[in-house]
């Protein structure tokens, strides 16, 4: 009789093992689905299978304990609201990795590009070989001719700006036009996300565990942007919300370009696929809104950056993060979030001749616009570039050429050698500030190559005589 109670308990053990054997396989995070370009299909809109996420709405997760491979695109089924969602990809960049949090949509096409984010990489392009002396080459051990003869200097090095903090000075000198640094993202966050998760402690709960699974290496480059500026005992971290909000890089899948839309730069778009995107290394350029340093978002998802204008050792590196072509009030207004506070002494829009410079700027600006205006001068349209100049606004130049360029074709001057200039210098411009594959760098070449075959030569003054004075 006790062998069959023995029998009998064992099945019955038995039958509760496989049990939780089966729930702890269904319940386990499923690999999410990788895009295949070329099966032919849309699957931007496939439905979710719903048995396969797991929906919180008060960052409870379900699994703490889940570990994404470290290769490949992984879903956590962590999500909020039955929309946004974690996901990963630890194997991208030599292990550099990203992860995301965003809608499932958005994450399709992300996971399409993982080719092109391999390529993006953490690159100093600025670097100068110099002459070693005899001297120095004995006392920093130099080895080899070559390594006697010359070695690669830093362009910049990290700095304390005086009412600003941490930041970045030029070591060498540096001319437009000059790359300086490209970096790769690791944290894509959907901007809709801080509006729909209203209460802030559950949102950061959600970034919290979104970085938590960066590797190890980039995890510390990402924290360096919360602990820089813990300048006190008493003074906490910055919270990722704060590093999110203070960069003005993002990105909008659903565009035709990659690029920025700098705080206060209007958009036409009501549904859209915007994202927060960070880059632990460029954290520190301070912010100006006369800034000496332009840049965009590449194919790749890399940012580029690119000197605009002549910097002289000992500099400070600066970008804009809010658009530099808003009026003055509308600049300050506009709360950027960065830790660098602005200062008012660097800052050369604080007076009034910059406002009525900038008010000048607009309105000559809309009139050069417009195809269907009467001619601009050439007065006028020289005088616009030289506002352009004295505010400091080198970092966008490329429309200001543009507009040069295609209002001295109007006016089908037999004398094209202005027209020619300016498209020239329209191309080096768009160059610096959107990228050497930008259609803006094609359109004017293909105008520099021919300003008289170029559709607008002698547009406004058509059906006129075209030429002379």
């Amino acid at each position: 009789m006790a062998w069959l109670t023995r029998a009998l308990l064992l099945g019955l053990c038995a039958q509760i093992v496989i049990a939780k054997t089966s729930t702890s396989n269904k319940d386990a995070p499923q690999p999410a689905p990788v895009p295949n370009a070329e099966d032919g299909k849309n699957i931007a809109y496939e439905q979710i299978d719903k048995s396969q996420v797991i929906y919180t709405s008060n960052t409870t997760f379900s699994d703490p304990n889940s570990i994404p491979p470290t290769n490949g695109w992984w879903s956590s089924n962590i999500c909020a609201q039955k929309t946004y969602c974690i996901y990963t990809n630890l194997g991208l960049g030599h292990g550099r990795g990203i992860v995301l949090l965003t809608k499932y949509a958005d994450f399709q096409k992300i996971a399409r590009l993982d080719q092109h984010l391999d390529q993006a990489e953490d690159r100093i392009e600025a670097f100068t070989t110099i002459t070693i002396t005899p001297a120095k080459a004995e006392a920093t051990g130099a080895k080899g001719k070559e390594d006697r003869q010359r070695e690669e200097e830093k362009p910049f090095s990290e700095s304390f700006i005086l009412s600003k903090g941490p930041g970045l000075t030029a070591t060498i000198p540096l001319r437009r036009g000059k790359p300086l640094m490209s970096a790769a993202p690791v944290l894509l966050v959907h901007k809709d996300f801080f509006v729909d998760i209203w209460r802030k402690s559950e949102r950061n709960k959600f970034l919290e565990k979104t970085v938590s699974f960066l590797p190890p290496a980039t995890r510390e480059a990402f924290d360096r942007q919360r602990t820089l500026y813990v300048l006190a005992p008493d003074q906490e971290e910055r919270k990722i919300e704060q590093v999110l909000l203070a960069s003005p890089f993002e990105i909008d899948l659903g565009s035709n370009s990659n690029s920025y839309t700098p705080f206060g730069q209007a958009t036409l778009q009501t549904d859209h696929s915007k994202h927060y995107i960070n880059y632990p290394s460029m954290f520190l350029f301070t912010h100006s809104c006369r800034p000496n340093i332009a840049f965009h978002i590449d194919g790749t998802l890399a940012l580029r950056t690119t000197v605009a204008r002549k910097v002289a050792p000992g500099e400070e590196l600066s970008i804009a993060y809010i658009d530099p072509l808003l009026p003055r009030k509308e600049r300050q207004d506009k709360p950027h979030g960065h830790p660098h506070p602005m200062s008012p002494s660097q800052e050369l829009s604080t007076s009034a001749s910059s406002a009525a410079r900038l008010a000048s700027l607009d309105r000559i600006r809309s009139q050069l616009r417009n195809h269907d205006s009467p001619p601009v001068p050439p007065e006028t349209i020289e005088y616009f570039l030289k506002l352009y100049l004295e505010e400091g606004l080198e970092s966008k130049m490329a429309e200001a050429y543009e507009l040069a360029a295609t209002n001295y074709n109007y006016l089908g001057k037999d004398d094209d050698r202005k027209a020619k200039k300016y498209a020239e210098l329209a191309v080096q411009a768009a160059r610096i500030e959107y990228g050497g594959d930008a259609n803006e760098v094609v359109a004017m070449r293909i105008m520099a190559g021919d300003v008289r075959g170029h559709w607008s030569w002698g547009y406004k003054v058509r059906g006129k005589k075209v030429g002379g004075g």
